[in-house]
């Protein structure tokens, strides 16, 4: 197929400033362009340097062989992927699996990200990406339990503000920090590091379609694109792009989500971090961000207000989900629940339910794992379990 075919045969959708047939070709480049980086990884892109992609996307693959580096292997997946590349049949293999497609040439694109350093030249999302104040919440998969509860507590403060929780769905504090989220009834982004299609792990299959209703999968990487180890380093740009704020909430060492701090500050965003015990190797990582100027996430409420303040005329935060089944006082004694800790006392103002039935209530929330006490006696909203 004659290249000069390839590009009257790509479709489109939501951009007006240039005309279709325009858009049609500078999406099918862009489409190009992010399979080939899907094939070859974004060192390849980088060494292209400030090529335009229609010269990437013209260009004779023999021609970028031995130049700046490239190897062979990446010059043969380039001429396998022009040969048979057809924008079309991208589009509509997306489509048929309610999948959309966003690339650099379209005015849908997130502004947010479009800014980053180094974009994805297309971003492949299942469900609506919330046009809101966004924050990443990342950090270990093997977090302490404490980790993971400071993770879910966050997600849910911050859904609750009507903030849009990003993460990357992987397992530990990823998957806390969307569950708290989905509890709250919020916003919630899964940035994936595989194909959109992929679920991965396996484990949060439910998870992925809880995050899917009620926000986006979004992923640089098309349909069936396995997840390799170097794609998860890669995808954290996008967590921190898509965020105004990246908090690390408990990593060791060489963590990747020390990777999303650091992709966080290239592009200007702010980066807080949880404080762990000194000397403990999961929190190593996270405690030498708050030593190289981090910003100290040590109370919730005053984290959430900085991140999002609430003026006079800003809208009530949704009411977090109250699970279906439960008897009618344990149902309202749930709801005065929240994420940061309250006092038996407080919690009976907020329910309006009686204290004599409020102990017993919360005594039986407790065992149903909704709700946890701290290490003072107050109350703590968990994720539905």
């Amino acid at each position: 197929m004659r290249r000069s075919t390839w590009l009257r045969r790509s479709t489109t959708g939501g951009r007006t400033s240039l005309g279709d047939s325009d858009l049609h070709a500078e999406r099918a480049k862009h489409l190009f362009l992010s399979l080939l980086q899907a094939r070859v990884g974004s060192s390849l892109v980088s060494r292209l340097g400030n090529l335009d992609p229609g010269a990437i996307f013209e260009t004779p693959f023999s021609e970028f062989a031995g130049w700046n580096g490239i190897p062979d292997k990446a010059a043969r997946a380039f001429d396998e992927l022009q040969r048979g590349f057809d924008a079309t049949a991208v589009e509509h293999r997306l489509a048929a699996r309610g999948i959309g497609v966003l690339t650099l040439a379209d005015d849908g694109y997130p502004g947010v990200l479009r800014h980053i350093p180094d974009p994805p030249p297309a971003l492949y999302v299942d469900g609506t990406v919330p046009e809101k104040v966004s924050v990443a919440l990342v950090g270990s998969r093997k977090a302490s339990a404490t980790g993971l509860e400071t993770a879910r507590t966050l997600g849910l403060a911050l859904a609750e503000r009507g903030v849009c929780v990003v993460s990357g769905l992987a397992l530990g504090v990823d998957a806390a920090a969307h569950e708290g989220a989905v509890e709250a009834g919020g916003s919630t982004v899964g940035v994936l590091g595989c194909g959109i299609d992929v679920v991965y792990p396996r484990t949060n299959r439910n998870l992925f379609d809880c995050v899917r209703q009620q926000g986006a999968l979004v992923s640089e990487y098309y349909l069936g694109e396995a997840p390799l180890a170097w794609r998860f380093p890669a995808r954290n740009r996008i967590i921190a792009g898509l965020a105004s704020t990246v908090v690390v909430v408990e990593a060791p060492d060489k963590s990747g989500a020390l990777i999303t701090a650091r992709h966080g500050l290239d592009a200007g965003r702010d980066v807080w971090a949880v404080p762990g015990p000194p000397g403990v190797r999961e929190c190593r990582g996270s405690n030498a961000l708050l030593a190289d100027g981090a910003g100290v996430l040590y109370d919730i409420p005053e984290f959430v207000e900085a991140v999002a303040p609430r003026g006079e005329d800003a809208p009530e935060a949704p009411v977090p989900i109250v699970p279906a089944g439960l008897p009618e006082t344990e149902a309202a004694v749930l709801s005065g629940v929240g994420p940061e800790p309250r006092g038996v006392d407080a919690v009976a103002r907020r329910s309006g339910v009686q204290m004599p039935e409020v102990l017993p209530a919360l005594a039986l929330l407790e065992l149903k794992g909704f709700v946890r006490r701290d290490g003072v006696g107050a109350y703590v909203r968990r994720a539905v379990p």
